[in-house]
């Protein structure tokens, strides 16, 4: 019996031995140190917290219409700001936002060698527009729209939705329409046995479901215009 307590009590001292240098090792991945206090280490027993970015979900982008024919040389546009259909306070700051998130994703892919965006302009209506872009000696014309918006901030549930659609000068018909939504939302932090799970949303939810949206209709037009074989991946 001696001998069997004596054994039990070397194999509890070994197991609180490796429990106490395992918990000096654990750092939350947040960065934050969770064992330092003084000039000794404290072991940390129990779960540890870990947080990961909030994905965006979204389907496959809807193309309703889509040229059947790839242009001879790549075509140059001009893009108006989006146009917020979505009843929200100051549809027109908002929607040009918008745009210019959408212009930049698609100026860095380089869906088109020449891409003007009217940022101060609003949507004149095809027949001004057509005759905005003889001038500037443009091929098409790309016009956004909005028809739902919700903004929750870092805490809440974004979500947009979006309708493109784009016209060729030269005849003034239209040659595109796509449709795309995408969202974000938080998550109730998730207990598990060994660790928390805590969802993290960007600052500015709203700029990164526009870009992802952007990014996913880029593919389809620069395949297009440009005859891409590959086409950069899109960040998330």
């Amino acid at each position: 019996m001696r001998k069997r307590n004596g054994l039990g009590f070397w194999i509890l001292l070994l197991a609180l031995g490796l429990s106490m240098l395992t918990g000096c090792d654990m750092v939350r991945q947040t960065g934050e140190y969770v064992g330092v206090i003084g000039n000794y280490w404290e072991p940390r027993i129990g779960p540890q917290e870990v947080t990961t970015d909030a994905p965006i979900f979204r389907g496959p982008p809807v193309i309703s219409i889509y040229p059947k024919n790839n242009p001879a040389a790549p075509l140059s546009a001009i893009l108006y700001p989006m146009q917020v259909t979505q009843p929200t306070d100051s549809p027109i700051i908002l929607g040009r936002a918008l745009g210019r998130i959408f212009w930049q994703t698609w100026s860095q892919a380089s869906v088109f060698p020449s891409f003007v965006y009217e940022e101060d302009a609003i949507w004149p209506g095809l027949p001004r527009a057509l005759a905005r872009a003889r001038a500037l000696d443009v091929d098409l014309i790309v016009r956004g729209e909005i028809p739902y918006f919700l903004s929750g901030g870092s805490r809440g549930t974004t979500s947009i939705s979006m309708r493109l659609e784009i016209f060729e000068v030269e005849g003034g018909q239209r040659i595109w329409i796509m449709e795309h939504a995408g969202r974000m939302e938080p998550q109730p932090r998730r207990d598990y046995i060994i660790a928390h799970h805590t969802r993290r949303l960007p600052e500015e939810p709203v700029s990164s479901i526009m870009t992802i949206l952007a990014c996913d209709l880029a593919m389809n037009v620069g395949q297009w215009n440009n005859n891409w074989e590959v086409y950069p991946a899109c960040p998330w």
